[in-house]
């Protein structure tokens, strides 16, 4: 299944990271029970710059051993401790639940009681799969910033589909290509339709996860305009994550945008917030993809390095240097 399938089935599910109540009764669709079984019987300890992850497996694996597992987990935690400058949280549990076939998903995060994620595999799926999947990615990501009001779901959900193609690319798990591909062919969708009503009270798919996006991508670029490059969206999301200790901590939006704010003085956040929130506001995304040098011509996607702002797009997926609280051989798995 593709990204952009993956994002829209799980639309109803992710929901479930701003609350501690499960959306279904099944077992281990409870946060404390999945919390419980990961503290009291992990089948897989890790720990990965800076962060200590136990991960339990849902019944009869199949052919998901151990060792697939950790691979998988290591190279995903890699790319999201890249990006950040460290593993979002201290500690983290994932619950891998065997299902018949080759599919990757559903998967759910919560940040009550704990950091812990829920993710259906296929005892079917091959290593390639794994490799280049990106829901983990995504999921890890969302342990980054703290849990939102519902409303704000698309500060949450937008920032998980904005980074992590970005944070693979760092680490070169993807080419830029691939990463600016998605912005592209997707981000459209993000756009405001007949009778919106700004990205807090507008919960389709398509503003909730694109229109998120699409906030983030405007606040990357504004952050880089109003400090001349000195300091980048990276610097506020590794602020806000550091501050807010990651997805145990419950925020408002003003919270999260004061501290990012404050890391890259600017007021770039509060004022796209105040812009975006409560009214529908139509983007020239073409125009921002000419000013970042991206263009789609015959199926591949090219990149002028003449344009105005093609130095932001070339370290939007450049490894940045490690915060002190990590080394750049932490994120190095292969």
């Amino acid at each position: 299944m593709n990204r952009r399938c993956f994002l829209q089935m799980i639309g109803c599910l992710t929901v479930a990271a701003q609350s501690p109540q499960p959306i279904f009764a099944r077992t281990y669709d409870n946060p404390e029970d999945i919390y419980a079984r990961l503290k009291n019987s992990p089948d897989l300890r890790l720990s990965m710059c800076g962060g200590n992850i136990s991960v339990g497996m849902d019944g009869d694996a199949g052919g998901l051993d151990k060792r697939r597992m950790e691979a998988w987990v290591r190279r995903s935690a890699a790319a999201v401790s890249a990006y950040f400058g460290r593993f979002p949280v201290d500690q983290w549990g994932l619950l891998v639940t065997p299902v018949e076939g080759d599919r990757i998903g559903p998967a759910t995060t919560w940040g009550y009681p704990g950091s812990v994620t829920r993710l259906s595999v296929g005892r079917d799926v091959s290593d390639d799969a794994l490799r280049e999947n990106w829901v983990m990615v995504h999921e890890m990501t969302h342990l980054a910033l703290p849990r939102f009001p519902q409303q704000n779901e698309w500060f949450m959900e937008g920032n998980a589909t904005y980074v992590e193609p970005i944070a693979r690319a760092q680490l070169g798990q993807i080419s830029p290509q691939e990463v600016w591909r998605w912005v592209v062919e997707d981000m459209p969708k993000g756009q405001p339709q007949p009778d919106d009503e700004g990205l807090d009270h507008t919960h389709t798919w398509g503003r909730t996860y694109w229109g998120g996006a699409m906030y983030w991508l405007l606040a990357e670029i504004a952050i880089y305009k109003n400090s001349h490059g000195k300091y980048s969206l990276q610097d506020a999301l590794r602020a806000i994550n550091r501050a807010s200790g990651g997805n145990k901590a419950y925020w408002s939006v003003a919270q999260a945008v004061q501290v990012g704010d404050a890391a890259v003085k600017s007021d770039a956040l509060a004022s796209l917030y105040g812009q975006l929130k409560d009214r529908a506001v139509a983007i020239d995304l073409d125009g921002v993809l000419r000013q970042l040098g991206i263009s789609e011509q015959a199926g591949a996607i090219r990149f002028d390095d003449h344009a105005p702002l093609a130095e932001l797009r070339r370290s939007i997926t450049s490894l940045r240097k490690p915060d002190g609280s990590s080394t750049k051989a932490c994120f190095i798995t292969e």
